[in-house]
């Protein structure tokens, strides 16, 4: 535990890296879930800051994690312990050469798919109502309607928390699975180089349509959410296994199972993250009682920060 002359000290240091030092902020104002008690927050406006940044918090003993979008993210209540490094959104533009495009990772990933689709490469068509960055997209290898992004990436710049160094990773350095990679919760994403296929503006254009309809249809849109909360078991479809139990419409406090789809919990009533928590917990129970199949989380949950370093 710091003494307060430290943490001035550290916000000050903070401070005259580049990078905005956000005492005590609600996590709840970053998250598409709504939830979530306070934490420290530095907010980096350049990625290349963060070997420093990082640099000054192991030298006051003090844990961090790396938010982006905050699209598929729980935080508790109670609030976090540490920093919570926060990557604004991108202002460096994408750089394009024939098929491929540079990407920052705090880009946003609908922007993404669009800036391609203006250049006539396609093929993540389906991550277009994907919400979050594409660091994000990265990190859990998002994926919808056929489309994962793990498929189209050729290279990615990452920095190494463990080592404070910054690496250029090939695609044998990396492993995409289903919503799985092989990235350590310290590695952040920097850049990331996406080769395309190439396609007609007109033909992309159509299948957002399509996959836009087909969102809107299937998925609780217009309510706060963080996508879907737990995987899809090996050949099965947890929406559906929490759907034949009657599950939808089912509330823990403000917290409810989407009517519309029943693998998304809204927050539709103030929610806590207490209550999204007891929810998920009632439904994995529920899930494994009757098919003997243990749910895995696909939303990220950040409870203690100091015991995650």
């Amino acid at each position: 535990m710091l003494s307060k002359t430290q943490r001035e000290e550290m916000a000050s240091r903070v401070g005259a890296a580049g990078a905005a030092w956000l005492p005590g902020e609600l996590m709840a104002r970053h998250t598409s879930l709504g939830v979530g008690g306070p934490a420290d927050v530095i907010e980096i406006q350049d990625p290349s800051l963060l070997p420093r940044l990082v640099e000054i918090l192991h030298e006051y003993g003090v844990p961090w994690r790396i938010m982006g979008g905050g699209s598929n993210l729980l935080v508790v209540d109670e609030g976090l312990a540490g920093v919570v490094l926060h990557l604004a959104r991108a202002r460096k533009r994408l750089e394009f050469q024939e098929k491929q495009v540079e990407v920052p990772a705090s880009q946003n990933l609908g922007t993404t798919v669009m800036e391609c689709a203006k250049k006539n490469l396609g093929g993540m068509e389906g991550l277009i109502g994907v919400p979050g960055s594409v660091g994000g997209a990265l990190r859990m290898n998002a994926g919808a309607y056929g489309t994962q992004i793990g498929d189209v990436v050729r290279s990615m710049k990452v920095f190494r928390g463990a080592s404070g160094r910054v690496e250029t990773l090939q695609p044998g350095e990396m492993r995409f699975e289903y919503r799985h990679t092989s990235f350590s919760p310290d590695d952040v994403m920097l850049s990331v180089l996406l080769e395309l296929p190439e396609r007609p503006y007109t033909d992309i254009l159509e299948r957002v349509k399509q996959c836009n309809q087909k969102r809107r249809a299937s998925q609780p849109v217009n309510e706060k959410s963080a996508g879907c909360i737990f995987k899809n078991p090996p050949g099965l479809s947890a929406g559906r296994l929490i759907d034949e139990l009657g599950m939808k419409g089912t509330r823990v406090g403000g917290a409810v199972v989407s009517e519309r789809h029943a693998n998304f919990l809204v927050n539709r009533f103030r929610a806590t993250a207490s209550d999204i928590l007891k929810l998920i917990d009632m439904i994995r129970e529920r899930i494994f009682q009757a098919y003997g199949v243990e749910l895995e989380e696909e939303v990220i949950i950040w409870r203690d920060i100091a015991k995650l370093q």
